[in-house]
């Protein structure tokens, strides 16, 4: 009989990947949790295949009804939801998260996999704070602190591949990689990442849900372990050569030399991210709060693969370099 896994967030683009890649094996059954689910997204979902019920995060009596008869959890509760930018509401990510697991427990769910974070304050020994790392940290903390799990593992997602493709995000990083500058080149603007400059890229499409799949596959061996989320570890220099290489296009990699000079005020829910900069700077690059990694990555996602009877490059992380070939390469 197949193990039902529910997931919370599950029309978000880490829920929908970790949704695809589970239904990909017939082990698993799925169900996703939606406020509406008669959404574009939650459709779609149900269509592929995916159990759709509703609930809300904040109702825990929906939550607990929508986890009941789980084996599994995957939990990705949503930092940049506009509630938590409303001056005017008390509520906490932090409370949120803890309701949904507090929720899980009740449900009898065996095995707690969330989408969290290394804390930032722990890291940089409390100068450099940074609320969504700090809370998703903290979640994932009080999860563990139940003992009502047989095991509890944390998937920690790096940059977003995915954020490239966003062009209204662009102007923030110099324009890159959609709006050239005057002289044609492409001109990719950040602070500098700090450390050995190895900055941990993630796939969320395409590695993302396999990575979950895979920790799914073996919780025991990853109760209580965060896993570094991680397609491709390169510079910021690095990820501009690639694009050159793949688009014959000029690019180059232009430092912000303060952090805190990184104009994030068309999208004010980018403020954690100009945050990140000087997070990582001051804990040495080490967004994870150790070194960065990705082989625990390609062994999830090599084990996924396996286990849905696929093989070859669907077995393997996306680099950068495949990454700009898939969507921006030469036609």
């Amino acid at each position: 009989m197949s193990k039902l896994i529910t997931i919370f967030g599950a029309t978000g683009a880490q829920g929908s990947s970790v949704a695809r890649s589970l239904l990909s094996n017939t082990s698993f059954a799925v169900r996703g949790i939606t406020r509406n689910p008669s959404s574009e997204s939650a459709q779609k979902l149900s269509t592929s295949g995916t159990e759709v019920v509703k609930a809300d995060g904040w109702d825990k009596g929906s939550v607990v009804a929508a986890f009941k008869g789980s084996w599994g959890v995957f939990v990705n509760t949503n930092s940049e939801d506009p509630i938590f930018f409303n001056p005017e509401e008390k509520r906490t990510e932090v409370e949120l998260g803890k309701s949904i697991v507090d929720a899980a427990v009740e449900a009898g769910v065996e095995v707690f996999v969330y989408s969290g974070m290394a804390s930032a304050t722990e890291a940089t020994k409390g100068k450099i704070p940074v609320t969504a790392f700090d809370a998703k940290h903290e979640i994932g903390e009080y999860a563990k602190s139940t003992g009502a799990f047989k095991s509890v593992g944390i998937v920690s997602a790096g940059w977003y591949y995915e954020n490239f493709l966003i062009a209204e995000m662009c102007p923030i990083f110099g324009g890159f990689p959609h709006v050239p500058t005057d002289d044609g080149s492409f001109v990719f603007r950040v602070p500098r990442w700090g450390g050995k400059e190895d900055v941990n890229f993630i796939s969320i499409s395409d590695d993302f849900g396999d990575i979950v799949h895979g920790v799914f596959l073996e919780p025991e061996r990853y109760n209580g372990v965060l896993v570094q989320g991680v397609s491709d570890i390169a510079s910021f220099d690095g990820v501009t050569a690639a694009f050159e290489k793949v688009t014959d296009k000029k690019a180059r990699w232009e430092e912000i030399p303060n952090w805190r000079d990184l104009d994030v005020s068309v999208f004010p829910p980018l403020e954690g991210v100009k945050l990140m900069f000087g997070f990582v700077q001051e804990a040495g690059g080490r967004y994870y709060g150790v070194e960065t990694e990705k082989s625990t990555a390609a062994e999830l996602k090599k084990r996924a693969a396996e286990a849905s009877g696929k093989s070859g490059e669907e077995a393997i992380l996306q680099t950068v370099e495949s990454f700009w070939a898939k969507h921006f390469g030469k036609n």
